[in-house]
């Protein structure tokens, strides 16, 4: 019997002695990985933050209500009465801009409109923009410099990081290689070292590897981390106080944001913003404003980028999307930023519609589905 209790003392030891080792020794990380397991819509909860502080000169948006023809478009798209849907499919968010009003918000599952909510990877269009300001003061010579010119330690590991360069990042293009896989032995897989990372700066450096000549799409969460990290070289700061700070400020914002951090306060570049849909849809209307709000917040040459047609890659499925610019382009006249449990953002360029749905996880319908379905309302206004 001695025996046996030793054997069940020893076997979870030794499991996770050959998970710290697969790991590279780094035992936080492994308890962080073993302990939360799959991603939830609360992870911010424990992931420490920074703050990104209400605008000093908000700019509450101009309302003119139409909620009912918004119900009517939303409950044609989803087959069902527009607040069963948005209730059982786990939303905790709806808001609809158009043409530079709010014309109608739900809010359910616990959410409210000053209440920020895990956007997930909707981080990604965020970031695009913190990178569009740094190219705008000259802190990095463009969208054409190479990645190690920023971090010549990639070069150093395989000189193949040498053609990859910013704009191959921001538009998922860069050749580098992304694993998502989350089975055994849990602790190795490129999404989980992301997502889990206790020291992010150092793993984005130390792990990503070329699979490819930048030119093909392959999505992948290194890619943000790295044009962040970039951002944090050429500035010789925080992204967060040099120009996620600012940025937030230009576009009026009315709330506080977060933004999820590592235990040295580098951002989570691909995920970490916690934000009001409300204030998140500023953001898909500055595209519509061509990049501007009061005073310039991007330049109008990064919102047309953002617009120029992309080759279409076929994922989801049979889904094809149009990736740029850190937005995803569905069909003609439609960007959309979208997140892991239904955060997800439309913008429609034909009827100057922004809608912004933000959820819970533990929900089934996908982002892609959702994003169609907003997609059909937006084209009803």
């Amino acid at each position: 019997m001695k025996r046996l209790w030793h054997l069940v003392w020893l076997c979870p030891l030794a499991v996770f002695g050959y998970l710290c080792v697969r790991a590279d020794y780094d035992a936080r990380y492994v308890m962080r990985v073993l302990w939360h397991r799959g991603s939830s819509t609360g992870d911010y909860r424990w992931k420490a933050s920074s703050v990104l502080a209400a605008s000093a000169h908000p700019r509450p948006w101009r309302e003119t209500p139409d909620c009912p023809r918004i119900t009517a478009a939303m409950t044609a798209a989803a087959g069902a009465p527009m607040e069963s849907y948005l209730t059982a499919g786990g939303a905790l968010g709806f808001v609809v801009i158009h043409d530079g009003a709010l014309v109608c918000e739900w809010y359910g599952n616990g959410g409210a409109k000053d209440a920020p909510a895990a956007a997930f990877s909707v981080t990604k269009t965020l970031t695009s923009l913190l990178l569009a300001r740094a190219v705008e003061v000259h802190a990095t010579g463009g969208l054409d410099d190479a990645i190690t010119t920023y971090l010549p330690e990639l070069g150093s590991r395989d000189r193949r990081f040498e053609a990859v360069t910013l704009a191959s990042l921001v538009d998922m293009r860069s050749g580098i290689a992304f694993d998502g896989t989350t089975g055994f032995p849990w602790v190795t897989g490129d999404d989980t070292r992301v997502y889990y990372a206790s020291d992010l700066a150092a793993s984005i450096v130390r792990y990503p590897r070329i699979a490819a000549a930048p030119g093909e799409f392959l999505y992948n969460d290194y890619a943000p981390n790295l044009n962040g990290l970039a951002i944090e070289r050429a500035l010789g700061r925080s992204a967060i106080d040099a120009v996620a700070q600012p940025v937030w400020d230009e576009l009026g914002a009315e709330s506080p944001a977060l933004w999820s951090v590592d235990g040295h306060g580098f951002p989570w570049f691909e995920s970490g913003l916690v934000v009001t849909a409300r204030d998140f849809a500023r953001v898909g209307q500055l595209i519509l404003d061509g990049g501007k709000v009061g005073d310039r917040v991007v330049a109008a040459a990064w919102v047309a980028r953002s617009l120029e047609p992309a080759a279409h890659a076929t994922i989801f499925g049979e889904t094809s999307l149009g990736y740029r610019n850190g937005w995803w382009v569905l069909g003609d006249h439609t960007l959309v930023a979208m997140g892991k449990h239904g955060q997800v953002m439309v913008v429609s360029l034909a009827t100057r519609t922004v809608i912004v749905r933000f959820g819970l996880d533990g929900y089934d319908e996908t982002n892609v589905s959702i994003a169609r379905r907003l997609a059909r309302v937006a084209d009803q206004l």
